[in-house]
């Protein structure tokens, strides 16, 4: 059984209880912190206990889970004591990777290390902090014993880790290693032939185009020039239109000159 199966059960074996108000217990508790139980995630949960037959709900399935009420069957009230049973009496491994960073530190830096457990221990001042806050309210809506208890663990836990993070900080600021400065290197003359040349260096041959560009056209473009005919052995002449024979142009003279009296053939003489 999973952490969120059992608290959903644990909260339906208190009493008969409305979808709703599970999810309002769910966020009064502050379960949802270490069980992953979201409102999607909650009716699903029911779902499958009721399936199980360790909860039964009564109302109509069309209405939703929310509005059906809940309660634990005799199965699940057994089922439920085996796990409360088993979780009060082993100790457990926190599983939250903590562990496995402090082992491996010496991966990073000074700096790096002092960054973070400055930031592991203001996030241990914030939940802290929030956690009192909800026991406090808990007790005023006078939580039962059970809850009261969880809570009080909970904040022990974190108040005890809070006290270790600072003894440690000072354990290890006493004997952590300076940071050494970024070593600097006088810059060495490499041989032209050995140097990678990139495609904007001077010297790179990629500046030289493998073909000439197209020039840049004028805007506007300019006029088309005229076409030129050609002659041919098939060319002929493009006779005139009807009308310019009929009009001809007013610059041009049409009136041709008489003849002179000269250049007319006398009248034959009868008898010459």
């Amino acid at each position: 059984m999973t952490d969120a199966e059992l608290a959903i059960l644990s909260i339906v074996a208190e009493g008969p209880i409305y979808g709703y108000d599970i999810q309002t217990l769910v966020v009064q508790r502050g379960l949802r912190a270490w069980t992953n139980i979201g409102i999607s995630s909650m009716y699903y949960v029911l779902e499958k206990l009721e399936r199980q037959g360790l909860v039964e709900g009564k109302g109509q399935e069309a209405e939703g889970s929310a509005r059906r009420q809940y309660r634990v069957t005799s199965a699940g009230f057994g089922v439920l004591q085996t796990a409360v049973a088993d979780l009060i009496s082993t100790p457990r491994e926190y599983a939250n990777g903590f562990e496995l960073g402090l082992v491996n530190m010496h991966v990073l830096r000074s700096s790096q290390i002092r960054t973070a457990f400055i930031a592991y221990r203001q996030e241990l001042v914030s939940r802290l902090a929030q956690a009192r806050e909800r026991w406090r309210k808990l007790k005023e809506d006078k939580a039962p014993f059970s809850v009261d208890a969880m809570m009080s663990h909970h904040i022990a836990m974190l108040e005890a880790e809070l006290d270790w993070i600072k003894v440690f900080i000072e354990q290890w600021e006493a004997q952590a290693p300076p940071d050494e400065p970024a070593a600097y290197s006088e810059p060495v003359d490499i041989p032209r032939m050995k140097q990678v040349v990139l495609p904007h260096d001077p010297d790179s041959p990629h500046r030289v185009p493998t073909r000439p560009l197209p020039q840049p056209s004028s805007y506007p473009p300019a006029p088309p020039a005229p076409a030129s005919s050609k002659q041919t052995s098939f060319s002929t002449k493009t006779p005139p239109r009807l009308a310019d024979s009929l009009n001809p142009p007013a610059s041009e003279d049409v009136t041709q000159p008489l003849e002179s009296a000269d250049e007319i053939d006398p009248p034959d003489k009868g008898g010459e």
